[in-house]
């Protein structure tokens, strides 16, 4: 399986578990405990992909770019994020 696939396997799999378990019960409409909840999803996310490729010469396609572990899980994970973030605001009245 391609590192760049499981990468994403990996980020979808976390957004999942946060944002349809962990925060409705966590973080409920609060935008601090979302920032803070989010921000340690993404360092959970960046120790993963870490253990698996940090030391190693392996790049990673952004289609733009070839970039090494930690921009690849550090920008896939937000750019997957985002819609599910952007969901959570507006379904529990945090954009107002």
């Amino acid at each position: 399986m391609p590192a760049e696939l499981i990468i994403l396997i990996l980020d979808a799999v976390l957004i999942a578990f946060c944002y349809q378990f962990l925060y409705p019960r966590v973080v409920g409409n609060s935008r601090m405990r979302l920032i803070m909840n989010d921000a340690m999803a993404t360092v959970v996310a960046l120790m993963v992909a870490g253990s698996a490729y940090a030391g190693s010469e392996q790049t990673f396609s952004l289609l733009v770019a070839d970039v090494n572990w930690f921009w690849f899980t550090l920008i896939t994970y937000s750019v997957m994020e985002l819609p599910f973030a952007m969901r959570y605001m507006r379904r529990h009245n945090m954009l107002e």
